[in-house]
């Protein structure tokens, strides 16, 4: 398990102070939910740079390989051992998290100071805000801090400990206090359950803490907190939000079902806002396939609800008569191009999609492809002509037909960095081939080669991916020249 923080700069940043979050347990684990964690800092932060630290937290749902196996083999037994080893294993897989938020504590200030340092030089001290296991991330780091006395590094500031689930003593807030450049919050609810699962240990997040500046917040339940983070933040004065906007007088609407069109700002608004040529290149992908019904404008409204529905299960979709979010599409695609674990280590959308266009060539065209490494995809596209990239993306698209790999006809020719290269009909004859002769290719293709041949044909085979993957690459494309912050 990686041991390196991912941070994210939060769009709008200013000043010479930076806020950085760190969340916990079951939080932050997928691209989806990190959207959603950054969605809850508020606006009203503006003074300041806002910066989250995600971190291989873990999650609750996610079982490994052999921890599923165990599960089904005592459920083969019985159903109540299955389920008692459900819950051993959830309790073990908890601790091993709280472990790791211990050990990633002791990093945290000397990762961030390096991110600082390259991102925002500028940047004078940094203020703290952990949440559950996130708390244990920042607690950990300033008992590091505490041990090395001489550490001229970052400037620590205010610390908000929001639920901790850590067990901190009267002595060690004394000696943080004294340590750090402003104060020790420390926001608990005694109404929080789930900080009872925090065995061998009384949670902060439950208790007040002598020598903190204690924030009872009544009624708070452990997932609170981030939602309702303006809150928390105005009731321990934490400074910075000190130099934020006031809390607005007037009601605000609330929206009970906000439309998943409208709603999904990543698709939605970066339509709106691209050019009607891009959104053409769009809709004339989407078309292309028998389940898209999409006619030949490319208006905003139905374009982003056509390419939501072809995400999934299509017919599941078609029945509801909604599909999913595009954030939900990404990891879908990460899922099918088995890049779940590279997936964890992007904090922006820009960067998912980076990762997943790059293996859409790589995949379909072979490793020297302009295209094929991650490393460089921005830098390749950024610097190509909008036609150059188009035709390119044409070239996988055609890739990733059914009738392409029954055709004599070769897509067009993409841009290669060196010549001899893998042809582009290459992986359709591994494919059809390794269904009946697979073991003798084996000694003389690499397994890889055969395995990105099978998934290309999985993506023609499965209902709306010839469409939506070549779709996918075009948002890239105008994610990054039009370089939105909020849309990144």
């Amino acid at each position: 398990m990686s041991t390196q923080f991912k941070f994210l700069t939060l769009p709008q940043r200013s000043g010479t102070v930076a806020n950085v979050f760190i969340h916990g347990y079951s939080a932050g684990h997928d691209m989806e939910d990190r959207c959603t964690l950054s969605k809850y800092i508020p606006s009203s932060l503006h003074n300041c740079i806002n910066i989250f630290a995600f971190w291989p937290s873990g999650h609750w749902s996610q079982f490994d390989e052999l921890s599923s196996k165990a599960i089904l083999a005592a459920g083969r037994f019985h159903l109540l051992a299955g389920a008692g080893a459900a819950a051993a294993d959830r309790a073990l897989h908890f601790n091993t998290s709280r472990k790791r938020a211990t050990d990633m504590g002791k990093t945290l200030l000397r990762q961030l100071e390096a991110y600082i340092l390259k991102h925002h030089p500028y940047v004078e001290s940094v203020n703290l805000v952990g949440h559950s296991l996130g708390g244990r991330v920042v607690v950990s780091a300033l008992r590091e801090l505490l041990s090395n006395p001489a550490h001229d590094g970052l400037e620590v500031g205010d610390v908000l400990l929001m639920a901790a689930a850590v067990e901190l003593s009267g002595d060690e807030a004394c000696a943080i206090g004294k340590r750090i450049n402003g104060k020790l919050f420390n926001a608990f609810s005694s109404s929080d359950k789930i900080l009872l699962l925090n065995v061998g240990e009384t949670s902060a997040g439950r208790n007040r803490v002598d020598h903190c500046k204690n924030i009872e917040m009544l009624g708070f339940d452990h997932t609170d907190y981030w939602p309702r983070l303006e809150k928390v933040l105005r009731a321990s004065c934490f400074h910075g939000y000190q130099s934020g906007l006031p809390a607005s007088t007037q009601a605000q609407p609330i929206v009970k079902n906000p439309d998943p069109v409208v709603s999904d700002h990543l698709l939605y608004d970066l339509l709106e806002l691209t050019s009607d040529r891009v959104r053409s290149q769009v809709t004339k992908h989407l078309r292309s396939s028998s389940w898209s019904s999409l006619e030949t404008d490319n208006s905003l409204y139905p374009l982003t609800k056509e390419l939501q529905l072809l995400g999934g299960h299509c017919l599941v979709n078609l029945a509801r008569g909604r599909g999913l979010k595009y954030v939900q599409i990404l990891l879908m695609l990460a899922e099918h191009y088995e890049l779940v674990n590279e997936s964890h280590q992007c904090a922006q959308v820009i960067e998912l999609e980076a990762l997943l266009v790059s293996q859409f060539f790589k995949s379909s065209f072979g490793e020297k492809h302009v295209f094929a490494s991650n490393m460089e995809i921005v830098r390749q596209v950024g610097a190509m002509p909008e036609t150059g990239y188009f035709e390119q993306v044409d070239a996988l698209a055609a890739n990733l037909t059914v009738t392409s790999y029954f055709s004599t006809s070769e897509a067009p020719a993409p841009v290669y960095r060196e010549k001899g290269s893998v042809p582009p009909n290459t992986n359709k004859e591994l494919a059809l081939a390794s269904a009946s002769i697979l073991p003798s290719f084996g000694a003389l293709i690499s397994t890889g080669r055969i395995k990105a041949a099978v998934t290309n044909l999985k993506s023609a085979v499965k209902p709306g991916y010839s469409a939506l993957i070549p779709a996918v690459a075009i948002l890239f494309y105008a994610r990054l020249k039009l370089n939105n912050e909020g849309l990144l």
